[in-house]
């Protein structure tokens, strides 16, 4: 399937739907079912069939909110007599925390939002945070463009800047991911040369670049560090060495703070000096200027960005809304009307032009609301039908059904989540307290740099830098004893000069925290020395800026617990003989543990470690935009039967476990295993066959363990159908 470039005079019937009509998603969906319906008889085709409830339910939940139903939701759903249960299934999902989750998977690949990538856990994390607030509030999609591309300012304030913050020091590359991912149109090649395979120069992405360019990620800065270091160097009464210890000692009260700020700067951009095309001369300053759409002028007065953000978000800009269509389109049914969604040219055509062009008009109408978007796509005839079972490469698709598909990494954990965790959506408590305690230091780490005086700041630096003089030689001297204990391979030796290592560095830091405190505790600003006694909270207060260095440590254990979950735990002990108070206190420890370890993918490190389940079913490094994968691999194999995934899962204290133990008889454990993972009861010619097999395994005391096991191996499991 090829892309379509629509045509600017579509921009004119964008504005043709009422707001009735807007909001009729309804009558919206019926209408693209007629639509698919046409195409599909201009074809010879025929529609598949409708799908059963059991079918639409996990596909719904998989497709919504990216994991399997629980047992209750999948008994509920099934024995529900409601007419328009299905409707308000699609509701309740799309407002429900699950939501969230599995659109933070999407968009955080999308834009490769990592949690540990640059710009540390500070400003990272705050992008993901910013992300998930976007998902939770719905805001509408074009306002999230424009907040991403136009963003600066420091972390604290402004979460997206992590937006350019994730291409740090390469305002090109930057360009090129902003095309691709918002407007759909691959510019990489243009970067160095005129485009082979499209209508791009390489002087046009530079004109286009001219509008980003400016947008620089950078280390906190404030009047007083930078007068601090104006004051350093021109102090005749210090050496160098003296001088770069200084520096080094500012460098240290301001690490936490590094790659925090980004701001516009107002240099223009200039062609590469190997430029060899006769239009311009190598480094030629280039005015910032389109390649498509409608004309952006500027003056004196106007602030680049910000004209190029409301421009490339302009309904007037057809592949803006084209790109996010399609985005939220393969979402549902598996592949795009545009197949690459993200390299549209002129020539390009989609699978069903006319659908295309109302679903642009429905997503304009609709204020680029995604939920309102995606509910209209979910309530089609369409998604309800069975699902196509291949798509021939390169062929286009005419979504007689959903495309047959293998669940992503995120919705293949998040299943499995749903069987080891009672609150499957719960957040993950000891990573957002960790990072809401990180951030609110460094926000009042950076409050009181801004706030002390640079001759304190001068002062501070002078006293850390004598101690770093001293320390240097105890470095050096530990140093070269390490080299020596290698050489012998003297492990004990090692091990302690290690050791001391360690605790020098963190003397220099206690010295570092003390000399700053000491500086800004003579701050004659009162505000300074109130939020000094703040941060000490009673305890001392020499070491108040210290804490505001270090990073936060939190215990899973104290977790708040509702009185829900409590409840529970009382239950589920007297459901597994749990009678003395050491063995209860032992499980209510791993109920309230649980949501470090087996939480949704969207509140675990992003992307996750290499070796984890996740990583080895094919999540993306987040390195490249959309990076996944959804290929069958031997360790995904031997993860699921060698691991200890598998142990985990079937152990007495999981989900799954304790409600098989609930169930009283082998039909009723039956349908709680087949609810609990297939989200349906089994046929009569599947239980007939497993009783004549639990027949056979009657002294098995693990049966259950077995069969569970061996039901997530399966095909059924692991695909969407």
């Amino acid at each position: 399937m090829k892309a379509i470039l629509l045509s600017p005079l579509l921009a004119v019937l964008f504005g043709t739907l009422s707001a009735s009509q807007a909001a009729d998603t309804a009558a919206a969906s019926r209408r693209i079912d007629d639509l698919l319906a046409r195409s599909w008889a201009s074809h010879g085709l025929k529609p598949n069939a409708p799908v059963d409830d059991a079918t639409f339910l996990r596909r719904a939940y998989l497709t919504v909110i990216g994991r399997i139903p629980t047992l209750e939701e999948a008994g509920a759903f099934l024995d529900s007599k409601d007419g328009s249960k299905r409707e308000r299934l699609i509701d309740r999902l799309l407002a429900s925390d699950g939501y969230v989750h599995h659109a933070f998977n999407y968009w955080a690949d999308v834009l490769r939002a990592q949690s540990q990538g640059v710009g540390d856990s500070t400003t990272s994390q705050n992008y993901l945070n910013y992300l998930r607030q976007c998902l939770h509030d719905n805001k509408p999609w074009d306002q999230v463009a424009r907040e991403l591309v136009s963003s600066s300012g420091a972390c604290f304030e402004n979460g997206a800047i992590g937006y350019y913050m994730r291409d740090r020091g390469m305002p090109l590359d930057n360009l090129s991911n902003t095309t691709r991912i918002f407007l759909g149109t691959r510019m990489e090649c243009a970067q160095c040369h005129d485009h082979p395979f499209d209508k791009w120069t390489q002087k046009q992405f530079y004109e286009m670049a001219a509008f980003t360019h400016n947008m620089t990620a950078s280390s906190y800065r404030s009047p007083g560090v930078e007068e601090t270091q104006k004051m350093i160097r021109q102090d005749k009464a210090l050496d160098k060495e003296d001088q770069d210890l200084m520096r080094q000692a500012l460098t240290e009260v301001t690490r936490p703070l590094r790659d925090t700020l980004v701001v516009e700067n107002k240099s223009p951009i200039r062609l590469p000096h190997d430029y060899k095309y006769t239009d311009a001369k190598p480094k030629d300053i280039v005015p910032a200027s389109v390649m498509f759409g409608k004309p952006v002028t500027l003056t004196k007065e106007s602030d680049p960005i910000r004209c190029f953000s409301e421009w490339m978000t302009s309904p007037e800009n057809p592949r803006f809304t084209t790109v996010i269509t399609n985005r939220l389109w393969k979402r549902v049914f598996g592949l795009a009307l545009i197949e690459p969604l993200d390299e549209l040219m002129d020539s390009s055509v989609p699978s069903n032009p006319e659908l295309q062009a109302f679903l642009n008009r429905q997503m304009v109408a609709l204020k680029y609301d995604m939920k309102a978007f995606l509910r209209m796509l979910l309530s089609t005839q369409a998604f309800a039908r069975a699902s196509i079972k291949e798509v021939p490469m390169g062929e286009p698709c005419y979504f007689q059904g959903p495309v047959f598909h293998r669940m992503s990494a995120e919705q293949a954990w998040d299943s499995l989540v749903t069987l080891v965790n009672p609150e499957p959506d719960s957040v993950n408590w000891s990573a957002r307290e960790r990072d809401k305690r990180e951030l609110d230091n460094r926000r009042q780490l950076a409050g009181l740099l801004d706030k002390t005086e640079a001759p304190l700041l001068f002062e501070a630096c002078k006293q850390v830098a004598v101690a770093m003089k001293a320390q240097n030689k105890e470095f050096d001297a530990l140093r070269k004893e390490l080299d020596e204990a290698r050489a012998k391979d003297d492990k004990e030796r090692i091990k302690d000069i290690q050791r001391r290592l360690n605790e020098s560095q963190r003397i220099l830091r206690q010295t570092v925290s003390t000399c700053f405190y000491e500086a800004a505790s003579k701050s004659g600003n009162e505000a300074v020395k109130a939020k000094l006694r703040e941060i000490a909270g009673g305890g001392a207060m020499e070491m108040a800026m210290m804490s505001l260095m270090e990073g936060a440590r939190v215990e899973a254990r104290d977790m708040p617990m509702s009185a829900g979950t409590a409840r529970r735990i009382d239950q589920d002990a007297v459901l597994l003989g749990i009678k003395d108070p050491k063995s209860r206190k032992s499980y209510a420890n791993y109920v309230k543990g649980l949501h470090t370890s087996w939480s949704r993918a969207a509140e675990l490190p992003s992307p996750a470690p290499r070796g984890h389940f996740l990583r080895e079913f094919g999540q993306s490094d987040r390195d490249v935009i959309e990076n996944a994968s959804d290929e069958a691999s031997v360790p995904q194999a031997l993860t699921l039967m060698n691991g200890s995934l598998g142990g985990s899962i079937t152990s007495a204290w999981s989900v799954l476990s304790i409600n098989l133990r609930k169930a009283a008889t082998p039909d009723q454990k039956l349908d709680t295993l087949y609810l609990s993972l297939y989200s349906r009861r089994p046929t009569d010619k599947e239980r007939a066959l497993l009783h004549q097999r639990l027949e056979s395994y009657a002294t098995n005391r693990n049966i259950w363990e077995d069969l569970a096991l061996a039901a997530l191996s399966t095909q059924q499991f692991i695909f969407v159908r």
